[in-house]
């Protein structure tokens, strides 16, 4: 029932049995006899992860089993990356750089790639794919010429496979985006995760398109948990006179320099600090901004710390939000799974209600065309971006 439902990942309870002796990333023909359909799919059974298989496509009604098991896994990898290479030619404006698999969204569970303008980076998370480490980088060298492409694993993912630790990649130049009509430089001594965070993408041009359309006041904006800028320099595009960027890693000489290399040099100052230090100090010193975007890190990778996470939310917002004038805009920003749409709202509900502010409801938005979803309650959909006119009275 639960393959039916659309769900590619299988915990050892929720099959009959799972057959002894099959090595970790062994691909294998997995069969639903109510159903009548058969599955390819593979398995690792000594992963830390609660689930154990990975399922990756519909096998054709004459399919009965993997004799030639390495054959079937190396067509079905080469037949799946293709087609969501494929998919990302879908949408104008990504071909400079996108997200172009992404892992079980795509059928490839534990399978990210991101390309930019001189890279294209690998991260593989799970025994099925990681035996075709060679095949996957031969595809993508094949489809992208003028990129270099290299491994960047996380090794903390790939312990929780049992999987071995590869030397990660070393790149050569700092890592190059463009984005909306703006470039950025992540320098390669600072870069996190696998480089970017291209997930709020339509959400930072949403913000820009919404901005030029409104009659605000611009003159003073905020960017918590700033990285390399990002949205900071869509406020400063959409007609903000000039932005704080504030971020607790040593991200200063990167803000500068993507906010010269767009035009918009003296119009923002980086602040490193602790984000709820920093709004603490700015409540203080009588700060006020006009325009305040929050997209903190995840506050949780799991269900079980949920609780904790919306507390952190409630506890941000009503900070940050006193630091907005009488009249402001306030965007809240998620990248946290199992925080919903309706709960994210509540805590800046909750902190108007408690700074005795009104709000209007402007916009929503989701992650962007290259982090694919199916609905709502899809396992792969997890950003969410809120935005709200604030005002007292």
């Amino acid at each position: 029932m639960k393959v039916l439902r659309g769900e590619m990942e299988l915990s050892a309870n929720d099959v009959e049995e799972i057959p002894k002796g099959m090595t970790p990333g062994e691909w294998f023909c997995l069969s639903d006899s109510s159903a009548k359909k058969r599955y390819i799919a593979y398995v690792n059974p000594y992963t830390e992860n609660f689930f154990k298989i990975k399922i990756l496509k519909t096998a054709h009604p004459q399919f009965n089993s993997l004799s030639d098991e390495k054959s079937v896994a190396e067509e079905t990898v080469v037949e799946l990356l293709e087609a969501a290479l494929k998919r990302r030619t879908m949408f104008a404006g990504y071909e400079h750089g996108s997200r172009l698999v992404y892992g079980i969204s795509d059928s490839l569970p534990g399978l990210i790639v991101d390309k930019y303008k001189k890279y294209i980076l690998i991260q593989i998370n799970t025994a099925g794919l990681d035996r075709f480490r060679d095949l996957i980088h031969s595809v993508l060298q094949k489809s992208f010429p003028e990129q270099t492409v290299l491994f960047f694993d996380n090794e903390e993912y790939r312990k929780a496979e049992v999987l071995p630790v590869h030397e990660r990649a070393i790149l050569e130049t700092d890592l190059e985006v463009q984005e909306n009509g703006l470039s950025y430089i992540i320098p390669k001594a600072i870069m996190q995760k696998i480089g970017y965070y291209y997930d709020h993408r339509e959400n930072r041009n949403r913000l820009k398109n919404l901005l030029l359309r409104l009659n605000v006041s611009k003159e003073k904006g905020l960017d918590l948990f700033s990285y390399v800028g990002s949205w900071g320099l869509h406020l400063l595009a959409s007609g903000v006179m000039s932005v704080d960027f504030v971020d607790q890693g040593n991200m200063q000489s990167a803000v500068e320099e993507n906010a010269a290399r767009n035009g918009f040099g003296g119009r923002g100052q980086f602040i490193r600090a602790d984000v709820f230090k920093f709004l603490d100090q700015a409540v203080t010193e009588g700060k006020a901004y006009d325009i305040i975007v929050s997209d903190p890190p995840a506050f949780t990778k799991s269900e079980k710390n949920k609780i904790n996470a919306i507390q952190g939310y409630e506890k941000l917002h009503l900070k940050a939000m006193r630091l907005l004038k009488t009249e402001g805009v306030f965007v809240a920003a998620s990248c946290t799974h199992y925080v919903s749409f309706e709960e994210l709202d509540k805590t800046v509900q909750d902190a108007a209600f408690k700074n005795g502010q009104k709000l209007q409801l402007l916009d929503l938005g989701g992650q962007g065309f290259d982090h694919p979803m199916s609905g709502l309650k899809d396992k792969g959909f997890y950003i969410k971006y809120i935005v709200y006119h604030v005002h007292r009275g």
